[in-house]
């Protein structure tokens, strides 16, 4: 039995998150008009964007998404609902260990929507979720290099 009900608001998908570094503080549009589609789509909802800006000097701070004004023709501002305050000053932190003088980072904390209709229809079917979890890039490419090795 197939359903065609949207998942409830009240469940969560796995949620996930991705912090993007412009360099030069230059913010391009084609990646945001794409979250922005993905997030309309409902394969993902967007629950935290944020911007942290490290100035010349090397000082790190977080940013409205107001202050950073329509960079590539998008405007920014749009985003500045999005923000909810999920970082603390640990995650400033690193990130600005991370990011070079004069760059803006963008932290995005998203929903992954398209799971919830297949875990509903494994819940019906009486089966459970036990575990998610991500696996970094990096770490899958070097174990995917080192089995074409041996």
């Amino acid at each position: 039995m197939r359903s065609d009900t949207p998942p409830d608001d009240d469940e969560l998908g796995p949620v996930d998150f991705i912090v993007v570094e412009f360099p030069h503080g230059h913010i391009g549009a084609p990646g945001f008009e794409q979250l922005l589609s993905l997030a309309d789509q409902g394969t993902i909802r967007i629950l935290d964007v944020e911007f942290v800006a490290k100035d010349a000097a090397g000082a790190s701070r977080r940013v409205e998404a107001s202050e950073l004004g329509n960079p590539d023709g998008i405007d920014l501002s749009l985003w500045a609902g999005a923000s909810c305050g999920l970082l603390d000053q640990a995650d400033v932190a690193l990130i600005d260990a991370a990011i070079e003088p004069g760059a803006i980072a963008a932290v995005i904390v998203y929903e992954n929507r398209w799971i919830l209709g297949l875990a509903d229809a494994w819940r019906r079917e009486g089966a459970r979720l036990i575990a998610d979890g991500g696996v970094p890039a990096d770490d899958l490419v070097a174990a995917l290099d080192a089995s074409e090795r041996s």
